[in-house]
């Protein structure tokens, strides 16, 4: 493809030697000997079949063929300078990562998290809003969406972070009224509104006939756990929302952590972002951060 690319070292031995007409002062550039310069000249003089310079005692001079060659050579090797510096400076320019969230997820358990990703990428700048709407990435300027879902999201590239892994919480002081699996009936059911069938499906899968008709509705898990936290009632939530509520002691486990543990709901949480071959490194980074946040949330 590059059938007359003369070797590199040749090259910027010449374009040393011309620009500051001396093999001497060349090699000290170079960081090599005058010989050394000198046998390179002779290698790029051999290998384009003319002379480049006209050697004269104790000063050099360009041959015509060696002035044009010296205009061309330079503007090349400053090209690649260029691209090589713009490459290597690039990740380190401000740029703007737009990332799209649930709410839940934004609030109670990813801005607190934020401070790490922002303190080991600080060139760039998160522009971070909520949202459980469907994503259609050519209609919206977001890199990264994260939405929840039974069915797996079209039209992106998805990337499955974890399965919905619910536990049974409460404050304290009611978990002291819960003895029995049947105890449960005489709850109050903190209910999330988007997802209305999860207390049936948890019920089944205990083996217990659901008879309360006490429940609470809120639309997001931020809701449910604070409602869960003031004493409204019981309620079934992702544990990495509620981590720090459990180790305050604010939510418990009513009957013990072994009951809690598995059950997994219908929903998934997915991280989205537009159909590509290649991710900008930007976009990249942020995937790679996730995933470590999410490893103990995966199921093997």
């Amino acid at each position: 493809m590059y059938s007359h690319l003369p070797p590199l070292n040749a090259l910027r031995a010449f374009e040393a030697s011309a620009r500051l007409m001396s093999f001497t002062l060349a090699g000290k550039e170079l960081f090599v000997t005058h010989g050394a310069v000198s046998k390179q000249i002779r290698l790029l003089e051999d290998y384009v079949g003319m002379p480049l310079f006209i050697r004269q005692h104790r000063s050099l001079k360009l041959t015509d063929e060696g002035e044009r060659y010296f205009i061309n050579v330079q503007a090349a090797l400053q090209t690649l300078n260029n691209a090589t510096s713009d490459l290597i400076t690039q990740p380190l320019r401000t740029q703007t990562l737009a990332i799209n969230v649930l709410p839940s997820l934004t609030i109670s358990w990813l801005i607190p998290r934020m401070e790490e990703f922002k303190s080991r990428y600080p060139h760039l700048y998160v522009d971070l809003s909520i949202g459980d709407f469907e994503v259609d990435f050519n209609k919206v300027n977001y890199d990264i969406a994260i939405r929840s879902s039974t069915t797996v999201p079209k039209a992106a590239n998805v990337i499955t972070l974890m399965d919905e892994d619910l536990c049974l919480v409460c404050a304290s002081e009611l978990a002291e009224q819960l003895q029995t699996l049947d105890d449960i009936n005489s709850m109050t059911l903190l209910q999330h509104t988007t997802r209305p069938g999860l207390w049936q499906l948890w019920a089944k899968s205990m083996g217990l006939e659901l008879t309360t008709e006490k429940k609470f509705g809120v639309e997001h898990f931020y809701m449910l756990s604070q409602a869960a936290v003031s004493g409204m009632g019981v309620a079934l939530i992702p544990r990495f929302f509620i981590e720090d509520e459990l180790k305050s002691g604010k939510l418990v486990f009513p009957f013990g952590a072994d009951f809690n543990a598995k059950f997994t709901s219908p929903y998934r949480y997915y991280l989205l972002t537009p159909k590509s071959s290649n991710l900008p490194l930007k976009v990249q980074s942020f995937i790679d951060w996730l995933l470590e946040l999410f490893a103990p949330y995966r199921h093997e």
